[in-house]
């Protein structure tokens, strides 16, 4: 592993770019394995819904990097929904739809940044990308 964490192969892809791909492969898939790199990586911001008495389903995910909150839905039929929420000084003052896409793009930003701060957020997405 190079020493620089600019260095690394999959930092200079993208994360975006990563996380989009591996969205379009498998959408359910990709919110299941989003969810346990998430949970894994970041801990404190992240929250995942399951629901059902035997088999837990995903229902979302929900992240929180600096003044924004994340939250991939899935509605059960049809494609993974993304909501952006603005917060500022702990109060939600701008919660919109957005493409899934446009929420990946931002978040993995957010991400970027965590990861330089943090070698278990970085493994962690880099187990998620298959790195």
């Amino acid at each position: 592993m190079p020493d620089s964490f600019e260095d690394q192969e999959w930092v200079k892809f993208g994360v975006a770019a990563a996380l989009h791909k591996e969205y379009v492969s498998d959408q359910r898939e990709f919110l299941q394995r989003l969810a346990q790199t998430l949970e894994a990586a970041l801990p404190d911001e992240t929250e995942v819904e399951r629901r059902g008495l035997i088999k837990k389903v995903l229902v979302s995910v929900t992240v929180t990097l600096g003044e924004n909150r994340y939250v991939f839905t899935d509605p059960g039929k049809g494609a993974i929904v993304a909501t952006r929420t603005h917060i500022v000084r702990g109060i939600a003052l701008k919660n919109e739809p957005v493409p899934v896409e446009v929420a990946l793009a931002e978040m993995s930003q957010a991400v970027e940044q965590r990861m330089s701060e943090s070698s278990k957020a970085r493994d962690a997405l880099a187990n998620l990308l298959g790195l």
